[in-house]
């Protein structure tokens, strides 16, 4: 996590980073954690140091804990054992989420202070002793009642801050020449402390990328990696994490309606993301016009609703690879199920996760014979009284770009 440092006499950004990491080489994190910051540094006023993402990569953070599901929410490292409703969301293509809820002492400083709005406090849940999140509190929302005055705290993942900023000022222009995607990724990340782990090929170099000081960071990211058959979320220990989608392999779980763990299945259909046509076209190229590359929709029959999008920064021979990956992701969008489940965990006594596989049946969902789909995402939620887990399923292949031979409901 950040940290204020106070500057002293004679310091410059090199000895602050000395003192601070050990390494005068990163000077370059305190400065760009400090857009505007007066040049020789002036002692007496402060400066944000930002985690160090190095050190950051060998943090375990595992607690111990009495039971298996034992939920342990810490908050700027004091454990908080008040909340009286919890959830975690883990997604395949997403930055996780957590949300709390517990009762609120207004009169009690340290909860005034633990729930100060803008503070953006570091929370740290585990389940069972080992990390599971490790995030920041992001909006703790008082709720007045004349039956009682709660707070509701939601959280993201530590690279969630990525989605909300843009680069600091002092990194413009932010331009990359025939640099990887880990190069490109690890320089974003350090702007706010956070390592990068990569669980998969990076793919070829990139021929020319350029941020546009308005871009937020994780989108900017998202946009590169998506044409690459790449997923974005966030390691337990609160690292960006890349990796692949998985597209076969063995289910963790047979679900089954009407039998035990499953209690509901539902649908989510959006029929306004699904085109029979999804065309790429390729950049501009010393004024000729980009090739464009066209992915057919056999599963939408005679109907007409096209979709044509720019492939920007690639040249042609990879408008064919970021086409796919495009239709391929518009079932991930337009097809999902959602299904509760009575355990957190599979048949092996593993927590649900995503990025594996289950089968379902349930003819009251229109999933007429046992498919497999992908866990795109797990909340789990606890209160004193139950434990339920809900799974978002797709159907795998899509977040890879391969379009689906059949569909549930055939």
């Amino acid at each position: 996590m950040s940290r204020k440092y106070v500057i002293q006499p004679g310091d410059t950004f090199d000895t602050v980073a000395r003192k601070q990491y050990g390494d005068d080489q990163k000077a370059p994190l305190i400065q760009q954690a400090n857009p505007g910051a007066p040049v020789p540094l002036i002692a007496g006023q402060s400066l944000v140091i930002p985690a160090d993402p190095d050190a950051q990569a060998t943090a375990t953070g595992n607690a111990a804990a009495s039971s298996p599901n034992e939920v342990s929410v810490s908050i700027e490292g004091e454990r908080f054992r008040f909340w009286s409703e919890v959830s975690i969301t883990r997604t395949l293509d997403a930055v996780s989420t957590a949300q709390f809820d517990a009762p609120f002492t207004p009169d009690d400083p340290s909860f005034r202070e633990r729930f100060r709005p803008f503070s953006f406090n570091d929370v740290d849940i585990n389940i069972g002793g080992t990390r599971l999140f490790t995030g920041t509190m992001v909006a703790p929302v008082p709720v007045l009642t004349p039956q009682a005055r709660t707070v509701s705290v939601a959280c993201y993942a530590r690279p969630g801050v990525m989605g909300d900023c843009t680069a600091p000022a002092s990194a413009y222009p932010l331009q990359w020449d025939e640099s990887t995607l880990a190069t490109i990724a690890s320089k974003c990340a350090s702007f706010f402390g956070l390592g990068v782990q990569f669980d998969a090929d990076t793919g070829p170099t990139f021929l020319r990328v350029m941020a546009q000081p308005s871009e937020r960071m994780l989108p900017f990211l998202a946009g590169l990696s998506a044409p690459r058959g790449l997923v974005m979320s966030d390691t337990p220990d609160g690292k960006v994490l890349f990796r692949k989608a998985l597209e076969s392999g063995a289910p963790v779980a047979n679900l089954t309606e009407g039998a035990s763990p499953l209690q509901d299945v539902s649908p989510r259909f959006q029929p306004q993301e699904y085109f029979s046509h999804v065309t790429g076209i390729g950049p501009t190229v010393i004024g000729l016009p980009g090739q464009p590359y066209t992915v057919k929709n056999a599963q939408l029959g005679d109907v007409v609703r096209p979709y044509t999008f720019s492939s920007p920064d690639t040249p042609d021979a990879s408008v064919q690879q970021s086409t796919e990956t495009k239709a391929g992701r518009m079932f991930a969008n337009a097809v999902a199920y959602e299904v509760t489940l009575s355990t957190w965990r599979d048949p092996a006594g593993n927590l649900w996760e995503p990025n594996t596989l289950v089968t379902l049946l349930a003819e009251g969902a229109m999933i007429f014979s046992r498919s497999t789909f992908l866990v795109r995402s797990v909340t789990l939620t606890k209160t004193p009284k139950s434990e339920t887990a809900v799974l978002t399923l797709i159907l795998p292949g899509a977040l890879s770009g391969k379009i689906p031979e059949t569909l549930p409901w055939a």
